[in-house]
């Protein structure tokens, strides 16, 4: 970061601050438990008291329970805190309780370095600055370069599939990989996943399955219809196009759970590093963990993929398969990121925002995400083009990958955001309960899917089609309808 830019950080958060003295009472800083995301706001939050005589108080709830503390707060008019550090995709129903971002950190080094995809597609709700990116969550791929390369796995997996043995780049060639690794033992003759993706309950499995679905659904002349059918807003999510998404997801898991057992996120990520599987598919915070030496047994073999993509692409519109000339990848921002916003109850919101401009400044951001206990994920434009400190923690190697794959990613000309709009947690909990019947042998998957759709439009309806499409296309980018 340039002296120039640091000093109009400084000179921002000074803005923001009153001429007053400190308060007396505590900043509260509401966010979840645990040492991700509550970590870093406690560490900032002693360093913001530290430099400014400004006490901060990091008040958290657990993960499950976080959004009806926040939601309750609001709707019964108790304030839940001064500063709400929460979920992307959150923001549709948070907004109405929220101040807008102040335009002069609207307009700094803070807010402006940050990622378009994030910054445009994240922190804005109905034309509006509402909240502030801390954290820039999507999808990659990692595998373990040592199998990758090995001559005799290329050997033998050439002559039971034809092809060369190289990262996936369809989902085709990602489940044909997995299938073959999953046969074989690794080189200490231990039994080895195919691939290792989250499943288990609670786990954040939805997003693999939408990984998997973005690039079905991305037709280049439809766009939009991810989800939804952005102009009747009909639930897309029992068409071919998640139905082929889920049994390609189905297998993934079946190469992995024989080894692992159902997993969540993060335990994707520590069998990964276990060596566990030749493959895994999770948030980039996998980067940081598989290549620590403290922490993992592959730490100098790893490299990364983007989302695989696909050459057939479901026409919403004609209802059949249209092929691509060239296989097309659409990364998917899973999750989105966290956020940092000010309630309109805030007892001083001058002192609210100075905080998240200080815990979001680019020097102390950078230090976040390279951190693999942060729970912050890279955001900026310069933690992407920071190669020489991404090859001191992970080595040149991985780092030059990891840096690729992150910056095609979210340079893409399609990238698929989540579901973003009010009622989130009612949708995704509907698709997640069919997804987990699925799972466990309950349910078929296509009635699952199109048991999931019904209830997606019984809870549009109950809150209002024609707002919810609205909602939804400003969620996609799309225009308004006339």
């Amino acid at each position: 970061m340039s002296q120039i830019a640091r000093k109009l950080v400084t000179i921002v958060i000074l803005a923001l601050l009153t001429a007053l003295p400190a308060a007396a009472a505590p900043l509260q800083v509401l966010t979840r438990d645990g040492g991700p995301i509550a970590g870093p706001a406690r560490a900032h939050g002693a360093a913001f008291t530290q430099e400014t005589g400004q006490p901060v108080r990091v008040i958290t709830q657990p993960f499950d329970a976080l959004y009806s503390a926040i939601m309750m707060g609001f709707v019964t008019g108790q304030t839940p805190a001064d500063v709400v550090i929460f979920p992307a995709d959150w923001l549709p129903d948070f907004a109405p309780y929220l101040h807008p971002v102040p335009a002069a950190l609207v307009q700094s080094p803070v807010v402006q370095g940050i990622h378009p995809a994030y910054r445009d597609g994240l922190m804005r709700w109905r034309g509006q600055w509402m909240a502030v990116t801390l954290d820039g969550d999507l999808h990659m791929g990692a595998y373990r370069r040592d199998l990758f390369d090995d001559p005799v796995t290329r050997k033998a997996f050439k002559t039971a599939t034809g092809q060369p043995l190289a990262p996936p780049k369809t989902w085709a060639d990602y489940r044909r990989i997995a299938t073959f690794f999953a046969t074989r033992p690794d080189p200490q003759g231990q039994p080895l996943a195919g691939t290792l993706e989250a499943s288990a309950t609670n786990g954040q499995r939805l997003w693999s399955l939408f990984s998997h679905a973005a690039a079905y659904t991305a037709h280049p002349d439809h766009p939009g219809h991810f989800f939804f059918d952005p102009e009747t807003m009909t639930p897309e999510i029992d068409n071919p196009a998640w139905a082929r998404a889920l049994q390609d997801y189905l297998a993934a898991v079946a190469t992995g759970t024989d080894q692992t057992g159902p997993l969540d996120s993060h335990g994707v990520r520590s069998a990964f590093a276990a060596g566990r599987g030749a493959m895994a598919l999770d948030w980039s915070d996998i980067g940081v963990l598989a290549t620590d030496p403290a922490a993992s047994r592959i730490a100098d073999q790893v490299g990364f993929f983007a989302l695989p993509g696909t050459d057939q692409v479901w026409n919403p519109q004609a209802r059949r398969w249209d092929r691509l000339a060239a296989p097309q990848s659409v990364p998917f921002l899973a999750f989105g990121g966290w956020i940092a916003a000010v309630p309109r109850g805030a007892a001083d919101p001058a002192q609210a925002f100075a905080f998240i401009a200080y815990m979001a400044a680019p020097d102390r951001a950078a230090r976040d995400v390279m951190s693999g206990a942060s729970g912050f994920n890279p955001y900026r434009l310069s933690q992407l083009e920071d190669t020489a400190g991404w090859a001191s923690l992970m080595g040149p190697r991985a780092a030059t990958d990891y840096l690729a794959v992150l910056r095609k990613s979210l340079n893409a000309p399609q990238t698929a955001h989540d579901l973003r709009l009010p009622g989130y947690p009612a949708y995704m909990a509907a698709l997640d309960d069919r997804i987990g019947k699925v799972l466990t042998g309950d349910m078929p998957p296509q009635a699952a899917l199109r048991a999931a759709a019904a209830e997606w439009d019984r809870i549009t309806d109950r809150l209002g089609r024609d707002s919810q499409r609205r909602h939804y296309r400003e969620a996609m980018g799309l225009e308004p309808l006339e």
